[in-house]
């Protein structure tokens, strides 16, 4: 369980620290609310009241003007609360995930990222999964070829499950999730300016990620989204600089998970939430 983590804590150790200023600690925190939860297209709750409150502490580990410009040692907690029929008898606290993790930003546009994930069911609806997983993104902002100004900001994500499934079935898998969010500056609210991104994830199964009944299929899902968020500039500003966002997404389901979901190949999720750094 601990080696992955090791090997992560032992690449930062080896990371040069020459002419490099002081580390600087960083983090993020929010709540996030939705009709729905699903983890890449799996169902977790369509019911009741759905909490997700998280945090994120980051600690910079190497700072440059060019090349590898920044590696960040990355802790996070991210929770999920139901008062549906999955937060029973176990209690309402449904999911707890602990993460740590490299990212870094190569060059102008690029950031990668190594991350090892414990997905926990504090009140024992599924059994613990512990992850591996590499992502990649691309600011094409500006750029020619880009059809819009935000540019498409293409990103990537492979992820290995080391112990446990996500899908309950009988076989440790690979997942592999391609997405995009361009984004747009809307209009103003209150003195704020809100933006507008409209995000498309693409979930696929690369071996045995989304298994029934011992079939794997090839497509998870496809989410079709789109989320407006502005300052909380009304807020004190010794609250620090809140952001708030509301959202509505399309979910399309494989054959496979529309099984998992009561035989529904979609589902309209709408979400709302806000989230400060520091």
């Amino acid at each position: 369980m601990l080696r992955p983590l090791l090997c992560l804590l032992t690449v930062a150790a080896l990371i040069p620290a020459q002419d490099a200023p002081p580390p600087v600690a960083h983090g993020s925190f929010g709540i996030d609310f939705a009709t729905a939860y699903f983890f890449r297209g799996i169902q977790q709750e369509n019911q009741g009241i759905i909490a997700q409150p998280w945090i994120e502490l980051g600690y910079g580990l190497h700072e440059a003007d060019e090349g590898l410009r920044s590696v960040d040692l990355v802790f996070g907690l991210w929770n999920s609360l139901h008062d549906g029929p999955t937060g029973g008898a176990g209690g309402i606290w449904y999911e707890s995930d602990f993460y740590t993790g490299l990212s870094a930003d190569v060059g102008e546009r690029m950031s990668v990222g190594a991350t090892y994930t414990v997905y926990h069911s504090p009140n024992g609806t599924f059994g613990t999964v512990e992850e591996l997983a590499f992502s990649g993104s691309y600011d094409d902002a500006g750029l020619d070829w880009s059809p819009v100004a935000s540019g498409l900001q293409p990103s990537v994500v492979l992820a290995f499950e080391l112990d446990g499934q996500a899908d309950a079935g009988t076989h440790v898998g690979v997942y592999a999730q391609l997405g995009v969010e361009p984004s747009f500056a809307i209009g103003q609210l209150g003195g704020a300016e809100v933006t507008l991104s409209l995000p498309v994830t693409l979930g696929l199964s690369l071996r045995d990620y989304y298994e029934v009944a011992g079939d794997d299929d090839f497509f998870g899902f496809l989410d079709v989204g789109g989320v407006a968020s502005a300052p909380m500039s009304f807020l004190p500003p010794g609250m620090g600089p809140w952001q708030g966002s509301v959202g509505l997404h399309l979910l399309l389901l494989g054959d496979n998970l529309e099984t998992i979901n009561d035989n529904d190949a979609y589902e309209l999720i709408f979400s709302f939430g806000a989230s400060t750094s520091f």
